[in-house]
């Protein structure tokens, strides 16, 4: 049982002495004193930062602004999440498998940070010392949260990485909330469009300025997103070419499109509908901003409009999000950092008509999905990039685990991955397989290898490199194929074709 022997290597591993003092951290939004609890006790957690100003008021729909210093705070709670255009919270994701959701309370004064960094870290492979090795810090993975715009947040059960950090001590995870549906992404024309996006940036910018105060690297950031978070972390590259600050990405199941909207109408539909009709686009935009939140998310939630303003997601804006991506990068106007890109076999299956008591699967394509549309979206971008020299690496997740996905139609479906990358995959709905363990530990240590060096080809806890996918080898690895022993290996592009349909 391979994956035991490595658990118990990691564990067993030589540590540093503990620092109390590290638990109380000045930064540029204030001082914060974090915590360590009994169930990763080698574990600093700091929640419930700020990273900007309330966006509430004449900020509302606007650009983000920085945190001023808010004087001394303990961060030992997580603050309330965005507010959510979640609906009537059926389907998978509500009634099979909340674990991937945030419930925590909703609020417009939503823009805070929460940071996990071990007490005991280990640097390049060994623990920390009084010698040179000491001044070193640890890589730094930032997770953009998906949810399709409209949910999500810096808190979800599966998307904890307490232990994670508490097995491996190798890195520092952050996890932030960012404005979402109608409050990030208005689409007025008198206000950027995009502000759920900019808040990604102002998290970034905040980690620059203070995340080595909690033991991280500013130089060896990540910015990992899954879903509408992969958008977000593309977006970030081609909207931030000559400064990225991040020196790389991973994308997982990116649903991107290659060209995006200019012109919208859903702000202006939507405020003909709460009393703020008849205006100038600037009466209209201040209007907006004095109607309650409650009452916009109420409006939003209803789904008899006339007209329908539909979904309030990014459109190009021309800062964040640009009308044609591919001649954004065929101009050069793209980050040259690396990127790891991937989906999952049966995305799609996630977002197919479901109830709890349902006991064979629905109708193919009952919900209008044609093949793996994240697959298109991967493939998609992963070609541009080629075209234009930059380095990537792909990979397939064809995992399917019962304690994640507890309906065997459903396998390797949207977002399943995560709770391998996190370390959670064992705390619901009964133990782990031993392949699953081995996925984790795979899936995971190429992760941190390629935060800690993107400059070379990221290695697995087996020490098996992954090498860089090309126009001639198209090789990928493939997590959680149970004729793999190793959890990870390598397949030419054809077997990733194999579950990504038609494109």
């Amino acid at each position: 049982m391979k994956f035991l022997v490595v658990a118990a290597s990691l564990l067993l591993a030589p540590t540093a002495a503990a620092n109390e003092d590290l638990l109380t951290v000045k930064t540029t939004s204030g001082t914060y004193t974090g915590f360590v609890n009994s169930t990763t006790p080698d574990v600093n957690q700091w929640l419930g930062i700020p990273f900007g100003q309330p966006p509430v008021g004449s900020l509302r729909f606007m650009p983000p602004l920085k945190a001023p210093d808010y004087g001394k705070a303990d961060a030992k709670s997580y603050k309330p999440i965005c507010i959510q255009d979640s609906g009537n919270r059926t389907g998978v994701f509500w009634e099979l498998v909340p674990e991937f959701q945030n419930t925590d309370p909703q609020s417009e004064d939503c823009l805070y940070l929460n940071i996990w960094a071990p007490r005991k870290p280990m640097i390049d492979g060994g623990p920390k010392s009084n010698s040179h090795a000491e001044k070193k810090k640890l890589p730094v993975i930032i997770w953009v949260c998906g949810g399709s715009f409209k949910e999500g947040g810096g808190h979800a059960n599966y998307q904890v990485p307490d232990q994670w950090i508490q097995r491996t001590q190798t890195h520092i995870v952050v996890a932030f909330n960012y404005r979402l549906g109608l409050f990030g992404f208005p689409g007025s024309p008198v206000a950027n469009k995009n502000v759920g996006l900019m808040d990604v940036r102002l998290v970034v910018e905040w980690l620059a300025d203070n995340i080595e105060g909690f033991g991280g690297d500013p130089h060896r950031m990540t910015l990992y997103g899954q879903s509408a978070g992969a958008w977000a972390t593309l977006f970030y590259g081609y909207a931030n070419p000559e400064k990225p600050i991040v020196s790389s990405l991973i994308a997982s199941s990116v649903g991107t499109s290659e060209t995006y909207p200019t012109n919208v109408t859903r702000f202006h539909n939507l405020a003909q509908i709460v009393g703020c009709a008849n205006l100038t686009d600037i009466q209209e935009l201040a209007c907006m901003q004095n109607v309650t939140a409650a009452y916009l998310q109420a409006k939003m939630l209803v789904s008899n409009w006339n007209p329908d303003p539909g979904p309030m997601q990014p459109v190009a804006d021309g800062i964040t999000v640009f009308a044609n991506m591919t001649d954004r990068l065929a101009s050069g106007q793209v980050a040259k950092i690396p990127l790891i890109t991937g989906y999952n076999f049966n995305e799609p299956a996630a977002f197919q008509p479901f109830n709890l008591s349902m006991t064979s699967p629905p109708p193919a394509d009952s919900a209008g999905f044609v093949g793996n549309p994240f697959a298109c979206g991967v493939k998609r971008e992963i070609s541009v990039r080629l075209k234009y020299g930059l380095t990537t690496y792909r990979y397939l997740y064809a995992g399917n685990f019962t304690n994640i996905t507890p309906r065997y139609w459903l396998g390797g479906m949207h977002s399943s991955d995560i709770p391998l990358i996190f370390g959670t995959h064992y705390e619901y709905r009964g133990n782990s397989t031993e392949l699953e363990w081995e996925t984790s530990f795979a899936m995971e240590s190429y992760w941190v290898s390629f935060a800690t060096n993107p400059s070379i080809d990221p290695r697995n806890y087996l020490g098996q490199s992954w090498p860089k996918y090309t126009t001639t080898a198209k090789e990928i690895v493939i997590f959680g194929n149970a004729s793999l022993p190793s959890a990870s290996s390598l397949a030419p592009d054809t077997i990733s074709d194999y579950y990504s349909g038609p494109c």
